[in-house]
């Protein structure tokens, strides 16, 4: 075969940037680029084509390149079998593989030529392992000389993943779509090459050229990181958008940590996007940020300086008995509702809810159908709020929710009953705390329970203290997924009071003082309250509030109408805020406020 001037200077190109281009046209396969496998197996013939060589014996026989190019490449090559192919006899034509052994157990891509009949097909397939997935099947194609197949083949592949496979079958280059597929699954490779699986009269039939592999489109993006994280005290993996060039990503003096400064060892791993970074002395607990610079790709683009990627490390820690604490539950929800237990990291540092499991109790009282909270690391910061359900989408379409990203979706909870049961924490099978609960705990006044969650009073008491978990106000809706409880003491309220945000308002729609705000705070929780609206003349106007819970501070909005959803006319309004409690005692408070509107 005819080679051009011009291909014969690409040869000297061999390999680069994981490129491979030989038309044996320097009479060897053994140097520039050097093929290795079974090579008394094959030769050069005389057309410098690569061709395999007469066996006694039936056999797989294989050649293997390093190739790097696996997304963004185009594959072509020659090939010519001088016989009928069939399952006994067939050409495979690795476009990606993983291992130099063709023959074994790998990951990749391969063209397979050859099938029983006189009509044969060209297809894609996808190995993985010893397991092979066809993902374009070509359609079968018959030859004017039965007992010889001849093609140009060429495929492409896109970073995207799209795969499209072209042959001409007369073995030039007017190319026709044999299919198209996408496929993501294996995106990196180390070896491109032949197999060749032949009975003894077929053994020398198989002969290859013009193999090249290239870049689809050239490369001139340069490699970002994508992320960081902690393995463990001492090995952080620093994850890139491509492969690097091997010296520039083992170079130490490329990566940098916050206050730690450059690692003592980098390594690769069996993802070559993938580098640990090794310390001498081990990560406290903290945040931190890695910025790498210096490091390059195959194709030499070095990577925008600071480039950087932030993570948290938390060393390891075993829970003590009050870290964590159960803070609010619900168990008997809303129709179409879902259980809840929220729990409060009570420590000044981030705990780990790999570490802990949920549990209800058995018969005498031990912990029984224990779940584990996460089987992933996750984060709790100190001194917040974590739901765990089932269903976070329904807790927060039910209720307000202040923190939406601190819920935990659990695949299941232990069985908990409506009128009563227990609620444990538990780290590594070590109660860490424990509720006992009964409807009794319930505001006496509620008249359905319903959806109403029982709140923690207090983290400084005891869990199981009488009086420690009570009903949620309902000017909060019944429950307070992820933020404070509404029936938490708070010891800065020192006195009770009732204060108007503004004593003037004009609802007006001008975005400027539209509604009254009427706020309150409690020393004491479990208060409810009568809020209503009285003209100067001591008319009643608005029932605002009646038998309300309400929490130990809060706000009630009047948007100036009265009753009958009317706007009331300008003037002068008291607000007449009344609480009691189940023990009987009573306060009034008595606010003016002035219902302006604007003068033209």
């Amino acid at each position: 075969m005819r080679k051009t001037l011009l291909f014969f200077m690409m040869l000297s190109a061999k390999l680069a940037f994981g490129q491979v281009f030989d038309d044996f046209s320097d009479g060897n396969f053994t140097s520039n680029p050097a093929w290795t496998g079974q090579t008394n197996a094959f030769r050069v013939n005389s057309s410098n084509q690569l061709q395999t060589s007469l066996s006694a014996v039936a056999q797989t026989v294989m050649l293997a390149v390093p190739s790097a190019l696996a997304t963004n490449a185009k594959w072509e090559f020659f090939v010519q079998l001088n016989f009928d192919p069939s399952t006994a006899n067939q050409a495979r034509i690795y476009l990606v593989a993983d291992q130099q052994d063709l023959n074994g157990p790998l990951n990749g891509y391969f063209i397979q030529i050859g099938e029983n009949g006189s009509a044969d097909s060209y297809d894609l397939y996808r190995q993985a392992g010893t397991t092979v997935t066809k993902i374009i099947d070509g359609p079968a194609k018959s030859r004017a000389d039965v007992n010889k197949l001849l093609a140009r083949v060429k495929v492409t592949r896109t970073d995207e993943g799209l795969w499209e496979l072209y042959t001409d079958i007369s073995g030039g280059t007017n190319y026709n779509l044999e299919g198209s597929a996408t496929d993501k699954v294996f995106l990196y490779g180390d070896w491109f090459g032949v197999s060749c699986r032949y009975t003894a009269t077929r053994s020398e039939g198989f002969i290859f050229d013009d193999f090249k592999v290239d870049e689809l489109v050239p490369d001139v993006s340069p490699p970002t990181l994508l992320s960081a994280k902690a393995l463990d005290d001492k090995t952080i993996e620093a994850v890139f958008s491509e492969r690097l060039m091997i010296g520039s990503a083992l170079a130490t003096g490329n990566y940098a940590i916050t206050n730690l400064g450059s690692p003592a060892l980098v390594k690769a791993t069996a993802l070559p996007n993938v580098y640990q970074l090794v310390y001498a002395s081990a990560l406290p607990t903290g945040n931190y940020t890695l910025t790498v610079n210096g490091v390059k790709d195959l194709k030499g683009n070095t990577i925008a300086r600071a480039n950087q990627a932030s993570f948290i490390y938390v060393q390891p820690y075993e829970f003590q008995k009050g870290d964590i604490l159960i803070s609010e539950i619900l168990v008997n929800p809303k129709k179409d509702g879902v259980d809840f237990i929220e729990i409060y990291n009570a420590t000044n540092q981030l705990l780990d809810l790999k570490n802990l499991q949920l549990a209800n109790a058995d018969a005498n009282g031990n912990p029984a159908n224990v779940r584990n909270v996460s089987n992933v690391s996750l984060l709790m910061p100190a001194k917040t709020y974590w739901v765990l359900t089932t269903n976070p989408d329904v807790v927060k379409a039910q209720y307000q929710a202040n923190f939406p990203a601190q819920f935990v979706k659990m695949a299941s909870l232990p069985a908990f009953n409506n009128d009563k049961g227990t609620v444990i924490l538990l780290s590594s099978l070590k109660m860490i705390d424990k509720l006992v609960y009964h409807e009794d705990m319930h505001l006496a006044l509620l008249r359905n329970a319903d959806g109403v969650s029982l709140e923690r009073v207090s983290f400084a008491k005891p869990t199981d203290e009488a009086g420690n978990f009570k009903s949620a106000a309902a000017s909060v809706g019944f429950a307070t997924p992820t933020y404070r409880n509404s029936q938490e003491d708070d010891k800065q309220i020192l006195a009770n009071s009732v204060s108007l945000g503004s004593k003037t308002f004009s609802p007006d729609g001008d975005g400027f003082e539209d509604q009254l705000q009427i706020d309150y705070r409690f020393v004491n929780n479990g208060q409810l309250a009568n809020v209503n609206i009285y003209s100067d003349k001591g008319i009643l106007v608005r029932k605002l509030q009646r038998n309300t819970s309400i929490a130990t501070s809060g706000n009630f909005i009047w948007d100036g109408t009265n009753d009958n959803g009317q706007r009331s006319k300008v003037g002068i309004y008291v607000v007449q805020f009344d609480t009691f409690a189940l023990n009987g005692k009573r306060e009034s408070f008595r606010r003016a406020c002035v219902l302006a509107t604007k003068l033209n």
